[in-house]
């Protein structure tokens, strides 16, 4: 379905495109191969920031030896570039990333430019697979001309919009004048003549044009004219069966095919409200997935694909964000064409003019039931994994127990094996603790038992229980000052375990943890130190991430939980965790807790 888009709105359409759309893309000037524009996805996956970019031309992100092929491939690059060659390029950290890229032709800021869609073919080979579809069903009969030889390019396009046979149309210049009607052939011409001899760089006409059947259909021709050194090399240009329908003016139909085909080709759907939040455009793929017009979607019409049960938040949310002027993003359901319901989430971002003022939301509906799916079967395996484990290590700390208290003394050997036995059983118990309160934490039922007790005397007796536990590394309680709180003593056990475990495994060179424990009227305060290996400033906004680890030399064990449910239960504390950190040189974790004790 097309979908016709006021003159208006054609610019605030390409921002939507550009800089919503869910994979790389960017400008870049032609002659100087710097990067004129990038958008946000360019940025985070590139890892350089937009000045860098800026900064930079196309080179910057190749490897130094595919340098002369890329030369040799942008200096001859007339047509649309829709290669299936696999370039490399090159992120900031270091990797190298197979993809491929579509590009065309473009103006930008007066830049005779191209704007190009990367695509990462190491997991995205879906969406390239979309963007090579589109490329081959677009409607438009492409061609590419060489002055210089007059050998003429036709994309299998033209056979098709116009029912010619391929051995029928020679490769040249003549094929195709020899099929304008007699009536327009001079005109044509002599148009074409006159736009390269004054220099121009467009072209543009509408004629009759032969069929294969032998009829005529009506034409618009439009062509970009490429010179070298002020000479005319090379014409490329496109073709359009308009019979039945009358088109815009040249500018904006231009502009349009190029959106047509750039929001076609992306997976999430696109959308844009006006200054009340009247929903005033949605593409192709949000009309796909509701099944209705875009008449149906606009204006407040997109509600009636959100799920019933989720509707009401998402309006608020949507709402809410309208008010405060402010990006927003919510996770919902929609009710899909053909009758499933599937998870999306939506990102909301303010339009503003060049003097700051509020005109509507831009945004993107992205499908994410696949993870969903996901999250819902880990989460259900750690669950039950969990539980089954329980209880045999209820059994087996049990045996030792009773083993324990059969030994005897004089037996030395037994009872250090029976020790060290009832680490691993501790320390195993502990993981276990950790996968259930994750289970509990994704349901919201975890559990805490409040109680008064003095956190000075739980840490003597704690750290060096521990010590048993971390024998490679002396903890030192180098400040524990008298505390007295009103919280879960089990959980405060659990977060001084699960800090000092991961000090521990991440200083695997070091030989010793500092742990000090300080406290004022209103809050208790614990920091435990490392001297490993430290986490760089690219992880840090990862640490406290469910199943993530810090990535460097050393390759820790565990889960990557620990953390994570640290941070958790110190929400639902009321409290605050906080690190601080030196490659190479170490770590400091940092929690707060209200001690809540009554005045």
């Amino acid at each position: 379905m097309d979908t016709i888009v006021a003159p208006q709105d054609k610019e605030a359409l390409f921002d939507v495109v550009f800089y919503n759309n869910p994979v790389p893309m960017w400008y870049y000037d032609r002659a100087t191969l710097r990067f004129l524009e990038v958008n946000q996805v360019a940025i985070d996956r590139y890892g350089y920031s937009r000045e860098e970019f800026l900064s930079m031309t196309i080179q910057d992100i190749r490897p130094e030896e595919d340098i002369p092929t890329l030369m040799k491939t942008v200096k001859g690059l007339i047509a649309p570039l829709e290669n299936e060659e696999v370039f490399r390029h090159v992120y900031k950290d270091g990797t190298v990333r197979s993809v491929k890229i579509i590009a065309y032709p473009a103006r930008f800021n007066n830049h005779d430019a191209r704007i190009v869609i990367v695509n990462d073919v190491t997991d995205i080979t879906l969406l390239m697979e979309r963007f090579e579809l589109i490329a081959k069903a677009t409607q438009d009969a492409v061609w590419d001309w060489n002055l210089q030889t007059n050998e003429l390019w036709w994309n299998q396009t033209f056979l098709d919009l116009f029912g010619h046979k391929k051995d029928e149309v020679e490769l040249n210049i003549d094929s195709w004048v020899s099929r304008i009607h007699p009536e327009d052939r001079e005109r044509v011409m002599n148009g074409i003549h006159q736009a390269i001899d004054n220099g121009e760089e467009k072209w543009c006409d509408e004629y009759r044009f032969l069929r294969g059947d032998g009829t005529y259909a009506s034409t618009l021709d439009r062509g970009y004219v490429i010179y070298k050194n002020d000479k005319a090399v090379r014409m490329l240009g496109s073709m359009m069966d308009v019979t039945e329908q009358k088109l815009l003016q040249k500018a904006q139909e231009d502009s349009e095919t190029l959106l047509q085909t750039i929001t076609s080709a992306s997976p999430a759907a696109l959308w844009m409200a006006d200054e009340a939040g009247n929903v005033v455009y949605v593409n192709q793929k949000w009309i796909e997935w509701s099944n209705a017009g875009v008449g149906e979607n606009l204006g407040e019409g997109w509600l009636q694909v959100v799920h019933p049960d989720d509707r009401t938040r998402v309006w608020n949310t949507y709402q809410n964000a309208h008010v405060s002027r402010d990006s927003y993003e919510v996770d919902y359901r929609i009710l899909f064409n053909d009758g499933s319901v599937r998870w999306v989430t939506a990102t909301g971002l303010p339009r503003l003019t060049a003097d700051n003022r509020f005109i509507g939301f831009v945004g993107s509906v992205t499908d994410i039931t696949r993870q969903k799916q996901l999250e819902l079967q880990k989460d259900g395996f750690i669950s039950t994994v969990s539980h089954e484990l329980k209880t045999p290590i209820a059994s087996i700390k049990g045996y030792e127990q009773l083993l324990s208290r059969t030994k005897s003394v004089k037996d030395t050997q037994g009872l250090n094996f029976l020790n060290r036995m009832r680490v691993q059983i501790n320390r195993l118990d502990t993981l276990v603790q950790d996968l259930l309160d994750i289970s509990r934490i994704e349901s919201g039922k975890l559990i805490f038992k409040e109680s008064i007790f003095e956190v000075n005397v739980l840490m003597a007796e704690l750290v060096p229980d521990l010590q048993l536990v971390y024998p490679t590394h002396t903890l030192m309680l180098v400040e524990n000052q008298s505390c007295k709180i009103s919280a879960d003593r089990n959980r405060i056990v659990q977060l001084i375990t699960n800090l000092v475990d991961n000090a521990v495994k991440y200083s695997p060179g070091a030989s010793k943890v500092l742990i000090r424990l300080t406290c004022d009227e209103e809050y208790l305060s614990v920091c435990i130190q490392d001297f490993g290996k430290g986490i760089s400033k690219e992880q840090e906004s990862f640490i406290f991430e469910r199943f993530y680890q810090v990535n460097n030399v050393y390759k820790a064990p565990g889960l990557g939980i620990g953390l994570y449910v640290c941070k958790e239960i110190i929400d639902r504390l009321n409290g605050n965790i906080w690190f601080e950190s030196v490659v190479e040189q170490g770590t400091t974790f940092h929690f707060k807790l209200p001690r809540k004790l009554e005045a």
